[in-house]
């Protein structure tokens, strides 16, 4: 094949150079083709065509590329931010909300398949992470302390919005001699992202408070179990309203309007806990109102979720993390209707005044659902403000079969069951006696740092 020009006169003019292509004939374009060939060698090579098209016709090409592509790049970007807010992309942790605490020991899918299971299945799929002794006593304890399914108003709204009607599964304590119902702790645990009060964590870690003589009250979110509808029934809220729930569990955990729980008691006696992003909102509710005495800080992603974007596409992006997580938050706080990160829990706990209240952080060595900073920058916080907070950390080794998040709870019971023992009778102005651990059963099977599960990573212990 040869290229033309066009010549003074308008002849065709062959160019010096020849073609390599197979199928070329050698034979002149048409005069139509002339019209159009008006081009060089690095056009040709720039659009990769048989022909070369003329310059404008290239740009318009590659631009209109370039624009499709970012285009399609921004339209993912954008349903990335979408999928964060969207309310039913956000229930993939949720068990059914009628399952009973009788079922959910034996039922649950915390670390088994979702459904019941005999004592065989149990054994072989919670190994090596925990004990069937674990799931057959926290069955036992259910069995023998009950439940009650119940329902109250949360809080107004941060806009006025009007209270919504909250469930949650009432959890009677263990009795303790000469101790009075009425006067046992209560403590309000609040589930993490896309869960209900049927979470794992809440309902295991509520099975060791329960057995050391603290009740729990485990309500559901707005939208969520068995919960009423809110304004926004389509947009899963970040530091927004979900702690005004919490607050409204804990003004009932208070009250017992009911007369579920053995008669009133007071807020000196009810404490908050929260796992993941329950405990961001836990965090919120317990620097909002401080006649709350104590709250459990369950590896809280305090910084809410501008900060979650930027952390798990960092791992992917590099130096390209801060225009894509910028764009995935932009379109998460838009569609998400500015429902996301309206409170910054940092400045909301920085308000502070004394009388210093009680304040545990519990996140895992290894965690990386929510980064271990986190932990480590909250625990800055609190101990830099002592006229406001008396603050304790708690971070095991968790790490059984992959998992890292909040799992302390089976993985590592027994010591887990002593720390809190140790925080929430310092709390409520107790002794440890009336934990009574040393009667309790013995349920774990590792001894940090001496015996972990296969596969956890190397500890760096200073002896």
């Amino acid at each position: 094949m040869r290229f033309f020009r066009k010549g003074s006169a308008g002849a065709a003019v062959a160019d010096s150079e020849a073609s390599d292509d197979p199928d070329s004939d050698g034979s002149p374009v048409d005069d139509v083709d002339r019209t159009f060939l008006k081009c060089t060698t690095s056009d040709r090579e720039i659009c990769h065509l048989k022909f070369c098209c003329a310059p404008w016709i290239c740009c318009l090409t590659c631009c209109g590329i370039t624009c499709l592509l970012l285009a399609i790049a921004i339209g993912g970007l954008a349903y990335a931010g979408w999928s964060l807010v969207s309310l039913e992309k956000n229930r993939m942790n949720c068990h059914d909300p009628n399952m009973t605490p009788l079922e959910f020991p034996r039922n649950n899918g915390c670390l088994c398949r979702t459904g019941y299971k005999t004592d065989a299945e149990l054994k072989k799929c919670l190994s090596p992470c925990t004990s069937l002794d674990f799931v057959l006593g926290w069955e036992k304890q259910a069995k023998a302390l009950g439940y009650k399914l119940v329902f109250f108003p949360s809080r107004t709204g941060p806009k006025g919005e009007k209270p919504v009607n909250i469930s949650a599964w009432w959890l009677p304590p263990a009795p303790r001699l000469g101790v009075a119902p009425k006067d046992q702790p209560r403590i309000v645990a609040l589930h993490g992202l896309a869960s209900n009060n049927n979470h794992c964590g809440v309902q295991a870690t509520c099975f060791l408070l329960r057995s050391m003589g603290y009740g729990c009250l485990t309500p559901s979110v707005r939208d969520f179990g068995l919960s009423g509808k809110s304004d926004h029934p389509s947009i899963l809220t970040w530091a927004y309203d979900y702690h005004m729930d919490l607050l409204g569990a804990w003004d009932y955990a208070v009250k017992d309007p009911d007369g579920i729980m053995g008669g009133a008691s007071t807020p000196a006696k009810v404490g908050i806990a929260g796992f993941s992003k329950g405990a961001l909102g836990a965090a919120l509710a317990f620097g909002m109102d401080r006649q709350v005495p104590g709250a459990w800080l369950d590896s809280a992603p305090f910084s809410g979720l501008d900060f979650m974007i930027h952390s798990v596409i960092q791992q992917y992006a590099g130096f390209l993390t801060p225009p894509i997580a910028g764009t995935v938050n932009f379109w998460a706080k838009t569609l998400g209707g500015g429902l996301v990160d309206y409170y910054d829990a940092w400045k909301v706990l920085e308000n502070c005044s004394g009388p210093a209240r009680h304040v545990a952080v519990s996140q895992g060595w290894f965690d990386d659902n929510v980064p271990v900073y986190e932990g480590d920058k909250a625990m800055e916080l609190f101990n830099g403000l002592p006229h406001c907070y008396k603050a304790i950390e708690y971070t095991p080794p968790e790490y059984c079969n992959g998992q890292k998040h909040h799992q302390e709870m089976w993985e590592f019971p027994d010591d887990t069951r002593e720390v809190m023992c140790n925080f929430w009778t310092e709390t409520f102005g107790q002794t440890t006696d009336y934990c009574a651990l040393a009667s309790l059963p013995k349920y774990q099977l590792w001894d940090p740092p001496k015996s972990l599960p296969p596969g956890t990573p190397p500890l760096k212990v200073n002896v």
